[in-house]
């Protein structure tokens, strides 16, 4: 497949003015899925703005429509009604080359389990996304050595996943997820499979990750801290968003965070 770089990037250009601002935009998505004749409400209907440079924190028990929402903005699944902008593109109506572009350069994704490749080093693991993106070897290898030194593992370079703490594991797949600089990331549950002490380094992480290079950080996540260090959290219950604040609007001793 041959990539026609100037047309994907004047496609996703940045809009100007007022509505820079906004980087994702979503209109009363809705999703259902159907087995037979029996339908499920995954999501019913949400509206939200996601600004550039915020820290968003996404909540909700188990069948929510948390991750549903969390892959419509991150244009992982399209909705089944509504639409969902990404600088004010409707990814709805992108091919699957201009969807594999925009995943591929304006979007990183660090998921709970990792999902590193275990025969690569870390140095493998982090230069892959700019194979892809058409970057040459020894540009890829200089910028994935730079990120790695970012979030403290310049020592760890060639080392394999097996090799490696799970913090430190993490501390690749977020490398990896800025290869190609991207202006959003996407953390699903990016603290679930650590212990506390490294799941605060991770937030801490993100956090600085998101001033130093003024990235948009989308997490869903059950995790506490990671709202205390939020700019918005949103919650859903049963496919709806049902309440949006600040972290300073919260009591987080009442029994909603028990």
């Amino acid at each position: 497949m041959v990539i026609d770089q100037q047309k994907f990037e004047a496609l996703f250009k940045a809009p100007e003015g007022e509505e820079a601002r906004c980087v994702i935009r979503a209109m009363d998505v809705k999703k259902t899925y159907r087995i037979g004749q029996q339908e499920t409400y995954a999501l019913r209907g949400a509206t939200l703005d996601i600004y550039r440079g915020e820290y968003l924190s996404i909540m909700g028990p188990s069948g929510s429509g948390k991750t549903t929402l969390f892959n419509m903005i991150g244009a992982l699944q399209k909705p089944t009604s509504g639409k969902v902008y990404i600088d004010q593109v409707d990814i709805a109506q992108l091919d699957t080359d201009e969807l594999a572009w925009l995943r591929c350069h304006k979007i990183g994704y660090v998921f709970q389990t990792f999902n590193l490749i275990r025969v690569m080093t870390c140095l493998e693991n982090v230069t892959l996304p700019m194979a892809f993106a058409g970057l040459d070897s020894e540009a890829a290898r200089e910028k994935a050595i730079h990120i790695l030194k970012m979030v403290g593992l310049g020592h760890r370079l060639l080392h394999k996943p097996a090799e490696l703490s799970g913090g430190q594991q993490q501390r690749v797949a977020i490398a990896r997820a800025l290869a190609n600089s991207p202006e959003i990331i996407l953390a699903d549950e990016p603290t679930g499979n650590l212990d506390q002490k490294t799941g605060e380094e991770m937030i801490e992480l993100l956090a600085r990750l998101k001033k130093e290079l003024h990235v948009t950080v989308i997490a869903a996540t059950h995790d506490l801290k990671m709202l205390q260090t939020s700019d918005h959290i949103l919650w859903i219950e049963d496919g709806r968003i049902v309440k949006a604040a600040r972290p300073e609007e919260i009591d987080f001793t009442t029994s909603e965070f028990g």
